[in-house]
């Protein structure tokens, strides 16, 4: 199966439905190791204090989805915010850190 995204060295693939919506609200995942490394993909736009004050509550949800991830995945999850249909430089240092620390596992 081809990646959706491929961060460096590291595929994500589409998560199933159960995982994509709720509870979990995650987009891609990859495997490392048996852990999870979620990305919840975002638009530039989310970022934006009119969207921010529109989905306060949306983004409670989010969070607590992202959480339970963590404990049901034993992994973590990134909230990506493409800039110019690119993940950032510094959200990319941040993935491949986590990913080379679950090698360490």
């Amino acid at each position: 199966m081809k990646p959706t995204l491929m961060i460096d060295d590291i595929p994500f693939y589409d998560t199933p439905p159960e995982v994509e919506g709720s509870p979990y609200w995650v987009d891609l995942w990859s495997d490392i190791n048996g852990h999870k490394i979620g990305l919840q993909i975002k638009p530039q736009s989310y970022n934006s204090p009119s969207v921010s004050l529109y989905m306060g509550k949306a983004k409670s949800s989010e969070k607590s989805g992202h959480k339970q991830f963590e404990i049901d995945y034993d992994g973590k999850v990134f909230e990506v915010v493409i800039e110019n249909g690119k993940v950032p430089a510094s959200m990319r240092k941040r993935i491949v850190a986590y990913r080379n620390l679950l090698l360490k596992f």
